[in-house]
């Protein structure tokens, strides 16, 4: 472990070195024991809910080119597959019988979460004018082993699962305040919105959005699909208040049941920077990890009805080192 940075110079409005020169958790580190504490009184009722659409949804990769849906086979044992296999085959007399299966899945295919090593940036941490590609608070997002692709060795999906992700999450419903047309969300929008449901946002909490558009992908055929690359709310990403404020409010991490939860550019309206800023901004710069394409709706329908905004979560990554997103199945109690 080091004991200074790695770093001589951090990017502008990052929390780089705040929570030690090592850490690999970022804003994770504002969601401790009082923060779950306190997140346990938001349980009244008992009541549960999944927010992971099935991980086969959307029902066309349509979203992203570079990921697809999962593709399940039988297990094979000596060339056999072992899927309803008597094991009477091997032993004779026995009476089992055996179910294995394989599993190929794009991690980020469906409800996920970023990892930190998911986004970073071209940056100089030492000062020398030769930007390199450079992750939350310093650490090269490097693969750690040549002998074979592994993962990164570095801001993997590890230390959020292995922290684990309960908390306090507030549910921002913009969907019942802009609908199903794509919106760009500024702080002002947010700000209207949480204003008008009475919505308070403490240090450590786990910013929901609702947008509906996990819904539309689990309701949509696969021959509609394509609408989902216009449709619903995005944050806007370029607005430079909004930034501020996911800094400044201090909350843990931010899930949407959208894409990317900001809007997805391709095309730079500047001469250098981010495509993605909201993910410079939260991934590289702050460390606070992103959730895409939570199924929110019917969580966010119970707590309109019942006049509420808060709830229990409970939602850690799937835990395999290496990855830069990982799958999750998160539950909010209420």
């Amino acid at each position: 472990m080091t004991t200074s940075p790695r770093w001589t110079t951090r990017p502008d409005g990052s929390n780089w070195g705040d929570f030690g020169p090592d850490d690999r958790l970022g804003t994770l580190n504002h969601l401790q024991a009082e923060q779950r504490l306190r997140a346990a009184c938001e349980i009244r009722e008992g009541l549960s809910f999944s927010l992971s659409l099935p991980l086969n949804v959307p029902h066309a990769p349509v979203l992203n080119p570079r990921r697809k849906g999962p593709v399940i086979r039988a297990a094979e044992k000596n060339g056999v597959p072992m899927y309803r296999y008597p094991l009477a085959n091997d032993v004779p007399g026995a009476t089992d019988v055996i179910s294995d299966d394989s599993v190929t899945l794009s991690p980020q295919y469906s409800t996920q979460w970023d990892a930190l090593g998911h986004v970073g940036a071209l940056f100089d941490p030492h000062g020398t004018d030769r930007p390199m590609p450079t992750g939350y608070n310093g650490f090269t997002v490097s693969l750690p082993h040549d002998d074979g692709f592994q993962g990164t060795a570095e801001l993997s999906i590890a230390p959020m699962a292995m922290h684990g992700i309960q908390g306090r999450g507030v549910m921002v419903d913009l969907r019942a305040h802009f609908g199903d047309a794509r919106r760009q969300v500024t702080l002002k929008d947010l700000q209207q919105v949480m204003a008008a449901d009475n919505i308070e946002v403490y240090p450590g909490d786990v910013l929901c959005l609702h947008t509906g558009l996990a819904d539309l992908a689990l309701t949509l055929g696969p021959d509609d699909q394509e609408q989902l690359r216009t449709r619903c709310c995005v944050l806007d990403g370029r607005d430079a208040d909004l930034l501020a404020w996911i800094k400044h409010s201090r909350i843990a991490a931010i899930a949407a049941d959208n894409h990317a939860v900001e809007q997805r550019n391709h095309t730079l309206d500047m001469a250098r920077g981010p495509l993605l800023p909201l993910h410079e901004q939260c991934l590289f710069k702050l460390g606070l990890p992103l959730g895409e394409l939570w199924h929110l709706t019917p969580l966010a329908a119970w707590l309109r009805a019942n006049d509420r905004h808060a709830f229990f979560l409970t939602a850690a990554p799937l835990h395999l080192p290496g990855l830069v997103g990982a799958p999750v199945n998160p539950i909010a109690t209420v």
